[in-house]
């Protein structure tokens, strides 16, 4: 009997042992395949936009395609809301959304009736209100007729373009360096996760991070991005609540969200145990990016038009099925409470 209760012990010690994630691993995975190459093509897409601006600053149409890559490039970062992107209120000087209370509009206005030269120096912007720059308030720039017009003819506002696309570049840079380089080198503490220089004490924390970021993706597109502008019928859609209105690129945002999401949890997914989980998840990952594949032009005219808005509802019921399945059953499939998420409080 002793050895038949010593040999039970063992098996449950090893099923045990067996069923928890190898977190490390993880974490490792993670940072060398999803996170650092997206920051690196962050900096790349947003030094192209500074460049572009300064060449073509009289002409901000010239910028359109640019800021499409610079805004991209955001989208496929958006939801990693941990580590350097913290630091000097980074998250929203990229992009301020929503801004339900059109806020950059009336900053603007008053940053442009004073024209403070000052307040376009790049050590003022770091300090400096969050809805006069970053990629949201240079979509206005570029994609309202009426507003090209004005920096065409003004070259204090020509010089804001300028250095909000500067600043914007600067900032990309900055975050990936103290991902990859001391004194930050916050990839290599992340991957650590021993509580020596490092926020985490144990990888298993680092890991519940990344499932954070994960479902703070598909929440985004789900419960923001749709939720907002749809509104509750065609006749009460709010197509100017959409995240990129002004561009046309919500939908494409959401695309792209819906991607970054899908790519990080591969990096989760050796951690599944439950084999009709890891089965199902990558089908929920299938039907929301069909879905989204399924809306015919523009999310901002979708939401309104009683013929395409169909598709558009289809979408958000499948990415809310998807954040349901990440909530319900990947959370405790890979051992990591939810709690909370970054979007608490927004």
């Amino acid at each position: 009997m002793r050895i038949l209760a010593t040999l039970i012990a063992l098996i449950v010690a090893t099923s045990a042992a067996a069923a928890e994630p190898d977190y490390r691993a993880i974490n490792a995975d993670a940072v060398a395949k999803h996170i650092l190459p997206r920051y690196r093509a962050l900096a790349e897409a947003t030094d192209k936009l500074a460049a572009s601006a300064k060449a073509h600053c009289a002409d901000p149409q010239a910028l359109e395609e640019p800021w499409r890559q610079a805004m991209a490039a955001w989208q496929g970062a958006q939801h990693l809301r941990f580590g350097p992107i913290e630091y000097f209120n980074r998250l929203p000087r990229f992009a301020f959304w929503p801004d339900p209370r059109n806020i950059a509009q009336r900053q603007l206005a008053e940053l442009f009736e004073k024209r403070d030269a000052a307040a376009l120096d790049p050590a003022k912007l770091v300090t400096g209100s969050v809805a006069i720059q970053g990629l949201s308030a240079l979509e206005r720039a570029v994609f309202d007729p009426e507003e090209r017009k004005r920096i065409a003819s003004d070259a204090y506002r020509c010089q804001w373009l300028a250095a909000t696309a500067a600043n914007l570049a600067g900032m990309a840079r900055d975050t990936l360096t103290e991902w990859t380089r001391p004194p930050q080198d916050y990839a290599a503490r992340f991957v650590a996760a021993d509580g020596q220089g490092s926020q985490y004490h144990a990888p298993s924390e680092a890991s519940l991070e990344l499932f954070k970021s994960l479902y703070t993706a598909v929440e985004l597109a789900a419960d923001h991005k749709l939720a907002r502008p749809l509104g509750d019928k065609p006749a009460t859609a709010r197509p100017r609540l959409a995240e990129s209105w002004r561009s046309e690129t919500s939908l494409a945002n959401i695309k792209v969200n819906l991607g970054a999401a899908r790519e990080l949890y591969a990096s989760l997914a050796p951690g599944v145990g439950d084999a009709a989980l890891r089965a199902e998840i990558p089908q929920r990952f299938a039907s929301a990016v069909a879905a989204a594949d399924a809306v015919r032009g523009p999310l901002e005219t979708a939401v309104g038009d009683v013929a395409r808005r169909p598709a558009v509802e289809k979408l958000r019921r499948e990415a809310t099925a998807l954040k349901r399945v990440l909530a319900d059953k990947l959370a405790p499939a890979l051992g990591l409470p939810l709690g909370f998420n970054a979007l608490d409080g927004d």
